[in-house]
């Protein structure tokens, strides 16, 4: 039966391709992007230092064979990551070092962590400070567009902020709840047991990347798919057991471990809490506006991105 590693796409966002393949690799043009190329060289150095992770805490998983399935898809990511990077060049937006820096200081004082322990853990998953200070600059170039290009056009009437709270009034009255973003990484309920072994060492993979300094609404963003996002506010005892019974002993904004389920391997952070009784909408107006406008975002940004291809000069060349 064949694999399905959609969950893997994601990498490519955290990976610089700073770096030297090895000799044997052949360094060919898989595809082009306007003017500029993508090799197969990069295309491999962002699988390998995935797979590698994977190995060495997997022996004998069929890395080959993901590897090859997943080819094409993080081709596809290597392709709007290099578009991104034009539409910035295009816009002049930049990221100087100092900003970098700063970046990087308010995260660590805001998660009250110290830069050796940070620079530990980008060791054991074989990132260098550099190459993580390249991924964050990276990151915050790619924002700048998509604040000047998605954000700054997305308005949220009063009209629509009214019309949601009339039609999930009972999402701001009732039991305990917590709202909660989660990461998940899915797995079918039959599915082999090294692949499931696999699974959870993906999912491992992104609660020390969070534990380095990945903010966790940027991770939900780059694995999206089943289950991983923003998932509102959830009554205690809706969520799969395993699930809810971390979730309302989490203090807000902690960040969960590792959480196994019969649906996969979830990491969840609790964002609010809230106890019984209704809110009245002046207390939820800003929650609401900012639910309605990240929907329109979503949508608005794959919109954008599909127009962007289209305008654009694409050729894969992968084989």
């Amino acid at each position: 039966m064949k694999m399905k590693w959609r969950w893997l796409i994601a990498v490519a966002a955290l990976l610089s391709f700073t770096g030297n393949a090895s000799a044997e690799v052949a360094d060919r043009i898989v595809a082009i992007v306007n003017e500029e190329v993508i090799t197969q060289r990069e295309l491999n150095l962002t699988i390998d230092m995935f797979s590698k992770r994977i190995e060495r805490s997997n022996p004998g998983v069929p890395i080959e064979k993901i590897r090859e399935e997943v080819s094409l898809p993080v081709l596809n990511n290597l392709i709007e990551e290099t578009l991104l990077k034009q539409e910035a060049r295009r816009l002049g937006i930049t990221v100087k070092d100092e900003e970098v820096t700063t970046a990087i200081n308010d995260l660590l004082a805001k998660r009250k962590w110290k830069m050796e322990d940070v620079k530990a853990n980008l060791d054991k998953e074989g990132m260098s400070f550099d190459e993580y200070r390249e991924a964050t600059r990276n990151n915050m170039i790619k924002g700048r567009v998509i604040r000047r290009e998605i954000q700054s056009k997305i308005a949220v009437s009063n009209e629509e902020i009214g019309n949601y709270y009339r039609e999930h009034r009972d999402e701001y009255e009732g039991q305990e709840a917590a709202r909660i973003r989660q990461i998940m990484i899915p797995v079918p309920g039959n599915i082999e047991e090294d692949t499931r072994s696999l699974a959870k060492a993906q999912a491992e993979d992104v609660l020390n990347k969070l534990k380095s300094g990945v903010p966790f609404e940027q991770l939900a963003v780059q694995y999206r798919g089943p289950g991983t996002g923003d998932m509102g506010y959830v009554e205690k005892g809706t969520l799969l057991p395993a699930v809810d019974d971390v979730a309302f002993k989490l203090k807000v904004g902690e960040i969960s471990d590792v959480i196994e389920s019969p649906a996969g391997f979830h990491i969840i952070q609790v964002v609010d809490k809230r106890g019984g009784g209704a809110k009245p909408l002046p207390d939820v107006r800003n929650e609401i506006e900012d639910i309605i406008g990240r929907e329109k975002a979503e949508k608005k940004f794959a919109d954008w991105m599909a127009d962007l291809r289209k305008r654009s000069y694409i050729e894969v060349r992968l084989k």
